[in-house]
């Protein structure tokens, strides 16, 4: 300090240095590790860095991220249903469809020959996966359903004969098992990216940054890279109501 008071005592010129603001950091659920969940970390990642902003993904729990991205603890949902924000109020929805979730059944067809939903005895899932969850529900009491905490203790709890079902949204089941097993789509719906509303500002730039993406052709690149088709339907931009089919 003494130095610096004499320097500036004799007139000599320190040199100024432009401080670089921070980028700002979002954070978000790290995705599940189906190839839809990590397409969209991919392409969100590209966006927001193009817009200046860093996305970091971090491990939370399904269920739980939700809590958390409502609380505003996170930034928000890597991909979601559009229905979530009716419990979810401070989630707002990304005007661009990420994908289509088609939530797949898996049936152990020598436990259960030609079963639908309703007729499994015991089934597997990933909890904190709504739309499934929507499903169960409306299921007699007397089924055992058994939630996980990632993909593959599901599927692991299936082909290991634990249960005689197994419900996936977004991720087929590509597997060999030593018994035969049906494949069946419930449900079909898009999915959305999701900010808290403290970060609503971003919402209109991030939605030019998608399609921009998408008429560069990088989406459709990740898209075939990741083995997820296209949605059936993207919006106009700004569209509005959101697509629902």
């Amino acid at each position: 300090m003494r130095i610096l008071g004499l320097l500036l005592a004799l007139g000599v010129m320190l040199p100024v240095y432009a401080t670089v603001p921070a980028q700002p950091v979002l954070e978000f659920r790290q995705a599940l590790g189906s190839p839809a969940s990590r397409y969209s970390q991919s392409l969100l990642t590209e966006a927001y860095q193009r817009l200046g902003v860093e996305a970091r993904f971090i491990e939370v729990p399904l269920g739980r991220s939700l809590i958390e991205s409502d609380k505003g603890n996170l930034a928000g949902e890597l991909a979601r249903v559009l229905h979530i924000n009716q419990q979810y109020k401070n989630l707002l929805p990304v005007p661009y469809v990420l994908f289509d979730t088609h939530v797949y059944l898996y049936v152990n067809q020598q436990r259960c020959a030609g079963c639908q939903l309703s007729q499994v005895q015991s089934l597997a899932y990933v909890r904190g996966t709504l739309i499934v969850e929507e499903l169960l529900r409306k299921l007699p009491a007397s089924r055992q359903v058994i939630g996980s905490g990632s993909l593959d203790a599901a599927k692991q709890m299936f082909l290991t004969g634990k249960v005689d079902g197994v419900l996936f949204p977004a991720y087929k089941l590509n597997a060999t098992s030593s018994f035969p097993i049906s494949e069946q789509i419930l449900q079909s719906l898009p999915d959305y990216h999701f900010l808290h509303r403290q970060h609503q500002e971003l919402i209109p730039r991030l939605t030019q940054m998608l399609f921009q993406l998408e008429r560069e052709g990088f989406a459709e690149r990740l898209r075939l890279k990741y083995g997820v088709p296209a949605p059936r339907r993207q919006l106009s931009r700004n569209e509005k109501p959101f697509a629902e089919y």
